[in-house]
């Protein structure tokens, strides 16, 4: 008659699930809550949200804040991401061409974090973009040259890279990056300017806007300065 023996864990899986145990009977909470509430202070990962039906807002975004970015999109999943340009604003094609390689590289990273099968994405291409370099997309990213309007969950919207192009025909909400010159505002209409460089925007459009900041060092990227790097 054969005995099963059952298999000792190993150390780590043990230490951790005997420190979980105990933390848990001393606060009365998960060690993995407490664990996420952390790594939400340092600004390893955002707050945990539903984005489904919602509309996730994002501008010149550098190199250094992909791996945040993709925590993000996992941690939230929106049903829509809106960029408005400049893909990797550390690489300023526009005044350095010779960027094109490792441009199209970033960009090719960049549209894999974007793109999953149930979202759509919508890019604003900016001045340090190049649709060219772009690679094939999927069929549920599309790209907006200059000024589109849109609609999107019955609410208009217009998008753009500069503040200046969405003035002469406002939407409901106007999204727009570029430069932080221009700050956020709603006008006497109650229609909603929002500049994506300032912070992330996950836009409910029957309910509200909530916020999510860059990591450190986003900034100093943009400006290709060197500084506090980006998480």
């Amino acid at each position: 008659m054969s005995r099963r023996i059952k298999e000792r864990p190993g150390y780590a899986s043990g230490f951790w699930e005997k420190i979980s145990g105990l933390f848990h009977v001393r606060t009365g909470r998960p060690f993995s809550m407490m664990l996420d509430k952390g790594l939400v202070w340092l600004g390893w990962v955002p707050k945990m949200m539903d984005g489904a039906g919602k509309i996730l807002h994002i501008s010149d975004t550098p190199t250094c804040m992909y791996g945040y970015l993709a925590r993000l999109l996992r941690r939230v999943n929106p049903s829509v991401v809106i960029h408005t340009g400049d893909l990797a604003d550390n690489i300023k094609l526009e005044m350095y061409p010779g960027e094109a390689e490792r441009y199209r590289a970033a960009a090719r990273r960049m549209i894999d974090i974007l793109a999953a099968p149930h979202r759509k994405v919508i890019l604003a291409l900016g001045n340090h973009d190049k649709r060219e370099l772009l690679p094939d997309l999927p069929s549920q990213c599309v790209i907006c040259d200059n000024v589109a309007d849109i609609t999107l969950y019955d609410h208009e919207f217009r998008i753009s890279h500069y503040f200046e192009q969405i003035l002469d025909r406002p939407a409901r909400y106007n999204l727009f990056g570029h430069s932080l010159e221009r700050s956020s505002f709603s006008d006497d209409e109650k229609r909603c300017y929002l500049n994506g460089m300032e912070s992330m925007r996950l836009i409910s459009p029957d309910s509200d806007v909530a916020t999510f900041n860059y990591p450190a060092g986003t900034d100093a990227a943009r400006l290709t300065r060197r500084g506090r790097r980006c998480h």
